[in-house]
This record gives C-alpha cells, sequence and structure tokens, in this order.
C-alpha cells in the first residue's frame, strides 16, 4: 500500500511538474528524477510534455542512456540506429547495418564481419559474415565462393598449384 502511495505521489508530480517547469527545467527535474524512484524515468519518457527536442536530456535518463540523441522528437542512438546512423535521418541501405555510427555491410566488411567490430586477420577476407583465410580454403579459394573442384586443393589463393 505504501509502495502505491508513493508511485501515485512521483506520477502525479510528474503530471504537474510542466505546468509550473522553469527555464531551468533540464538541470533542476532530471537532476532529481535520474536519483529518484526507478519508475520516474518511465513515467518520463510516458509524458507526452517531456519531448526530447525540447528537453534533451530527457534522451540520457530512459533505457539507462541506451539512446541518448533526439533525432524527430524520438530518442535513438545514432551509433547504432540503422535510421540516424551517425546523424539524424541518415537511413543505412539494405543489407547494412550501423556500427559506431557508419553503415557497414557485415556479410563483405573486413573490419565489421558478421557483427559491428569483428575483424578479420590479415590474411582473411569476409565471405558472407565470416572471416575465411582466402589463401587455403577450397571454398573460398582467392575470394569469396570462389571453390575449387573435388580433388584440387587451394595454396595461394589458387586452385591445384601444385
Amino acid at each position: 500500500m505504501g509502495s502505491l502511495l508513493a508511485l501515485f505521489i512521483t506520477f502525479s508530480l510528474i503530471m504537474i511538474t510542466p505546468l509550473y517547469a522553469t527555464s531551468n527545467f533540464n538541470s533542476e527535474l532530471l537532476s532529481e528524477t535520474s536519483t529518484s524512484h526507478p519508475r520516474t524515468r518511465e513515467l518520463v519518457a510516458l509524458n507526452p510534455f517531456y519531448q526530447c527536442d525540447i528537453y534533451p536530456r530527457v534522451c540520457t535518463l530512459i533505457k539507462g542512456g541506451a539512446a541518448p540523441d533526439c533525432c524527430k522528437k524520438k530518442c535513438v542512438n545514432v551509433d547504432t540506429d540503422c535510421l540516424n546512423c551517425g546523424s539524424c535521418g541518415k537511413k543505412c541501405k539494405s543489407g547494412e547495418i550501423c556500427c559506431k555510427g557508419r553503415c557497414v555491410d557485415v556479410l563483405t566488411s573486413r573490419s565489421n564481419c558478421g557483427v559491428c567490430g569483428l575483424k578479420c586477420r590479415y590474411n582473411e577476407s569476409c565471405c558472407k559474415g565470416r572471416c575465411k583465410n582466402t589463401y587455403s580454403d577450397r571454398r573460398n579459394c582467392g575470394a569469396c565462393q570462389n571453390k575449387c573442384k573435388y580433388w584440387e586443393s587451394c595454396a595461394y589463393g589458387m586452385c591445384n598449384y601444385a
């Protein structure tokens, strides 16, 4: 019963606060909500008065700061959001994902092979999202998807080298 009353009071304060908020809103209210009841963050996110284009610090409070940037009144992370990659409105192409603010094809990128941040070694290529040694792999000999014949081996990126 006591926690329900506390939640009701918190919700009431959040709903009334925009009517009395000063221009100092970001420094006062948000510093209070970040240390108060955990549900307060969710309530701040639900309140239509707290739009991130008006109150930018709202984005750092919701979802534990996982979406710190504000794009078109929505909190996003421009480092990972494919619809706002690197900056608001920059969309990644089909088949690409957003890695550290850059659109990347993880099926072919040597520095982001399969997932963001997975780097292939110097002698490997990224083939369908997996690092493959194109100097010795019979299914990716010399290049991705270049298959050697059944009886051939792959050496130095060439089928049946010897």
